[in-house]
């Protein structure tokens, strides 16, 4: 009897001793990260050439395209199909959205045009409505160059558009409907020079700054030099040593400007 009362006793100090001890759950402190603001204007030029990037290779594609005779189209389109896909599934923040939704619906709008034009005969081809989706494509593509001369703060000028209805597609060689817009950026560490006319001797224009882009015109006669906007000063010209900058085209692309 002793022994179990000694038993029960021992039971209930052990318990009362759990109750008065607090269990405490260590706990991790909060990990704070800062989340960059690819809006800005430190980060945006380079979020706007991800998706340049695949409009540019797309332009490619859609030049290759034009040359191509209509029996040979069957091996571009796959390959315009996937830039289209890496299009859509290029993450972008939200003040790119805009961009990259032009963007897909002018590289989709191309592909339909072009299957159109591979699957119709010369007598069965419906010219009017393959030029009315080529005006419709180029429209897109100039709304999305204008979007992204707007979203890196440079002047564009939209080049005049063929009367409607004025050209009609071959019977063997693709419609084109591209119309790409050039501009250069300063890649850094520091800012470039600009010059009034094609030359290191030349005196000063104005400056490019590091991260700035513009809008590229034209070229030298050897392609060494590139004619640009001048930054904030919209109309006023000024020449770019082209080794310096990156351009948003192949400089073959750009016409020879005196």
């Amino acid at each position: 009897m002793k022994r179990l009362f000694f038993l029960s006793i021992l039971i209930l100090s052990v318990l009362i001793t759990a109750c008065g001890q607090s269990t405490q759950v260590p706990t991790e402190a909060p990990l704070i990260t800062s989340t960059p603001d690819l809006c800005s204007s430190a980060n945006l030029p380079a979020e706007v050439a991800k998706v340049n990037k695949l409009m540019r290779e797309f332009d490619d594609y859609s030049s290759l395209a034009s040359n191509t005779p209509q029996s040979q189209l069957i091996d571009l389109i796959p390959e315009m199909q996937r830039i289209l896909r890496d299009a859509e599934d290029l993450e972008v923040p939200a003040c790119l959205q805009t961009l990259k939704k032009l963007e897909m619906a002018h590289m989709n709008l191309v592909i339909q045009i072009l299957m159109a034009f591979m699957n119709s005969s010369g007598v069965q081809m419906d010219t009017q409505a393959i030029n009315a989706g080529i005006a419709q494509a180029r429209d897109l593509h100039t709304k999305y160059d204008v979007e992204m001369a707007r979203l890196l703060g440079i002047t564009l000028v939209v080049p005049p558009t063929a009367t409607p209805g004025a050209a009609t597609p071959e019977a063997n060689v693709a419609p084109t409907a591209t119309v790409a817009l050039a501009f250069v950026t300063n890649p850094g560490p520091t800012g470039i020079n600009l010059r009034s006319s094609p030359g290191l001797n030349a005196p000063e224009a104005g400056l490019l700054d590091v991260q700035v882009s513009t809008a590229a015109i034209g070229k030298s006669a050897d392609a060494q030099w590139i004619k640009v906007e001048i930054p904030s000063q919209p109309g006023q010209t000024a020449w770019v040593f082209a080794s310096l900058v990156q351009l948003s085209v192949p400089i073959e692309q750009l016409p020879v400007t005196e």
